[in-house]
């Protein structure tokens, strides 16, 4: 980020200072960066936004097949190759397709 607003003349603010939150009493307030308050509070809020998305857009039983599927992935074959991956999915998602044998 910071080559990037120094390559286009945008100024940066040094991020080790500390951040208040106006909406905090005297009493609880942190004292916390600027880089910390991105990083940590901006950052994990916006990936629990982007996550909470994910499981609105897509049933569980959606989520679990591509999760289950996962298994075939040719580029990890050896280590992502699970047996009781293959018969959760086929006994859940494929059972008219095969018999017991």
């Amino acid at each position: 980020m910071t080559s990037f607003c120094k390559h286009r003349d945008i100024e940066v603010s040094n991020r080790g200072v500390c951040f208040s939150n106006l909406g905090q009493s005297l009493l609880k307030k942190k004292s916390i960066t600027i880089k910390h308050h991105y990083r940590v509070d901006i950052f994990t809020s916006i990936i629990d936004q982007q996550l909470q998305e994910l499981n609105n857009r897509f049933s569980e039983q959606a989520t679990e097949l591509l999760m289950l599927s996962t298994t075939f992935d040719y580029k990890n074959i050896y280590k992502l190759f699970n047996v009781e991956d293959i018969s959760r999915l086929v006994h859940k998602f494929y059972h008219e397709d095969f018999s017991n044998q």
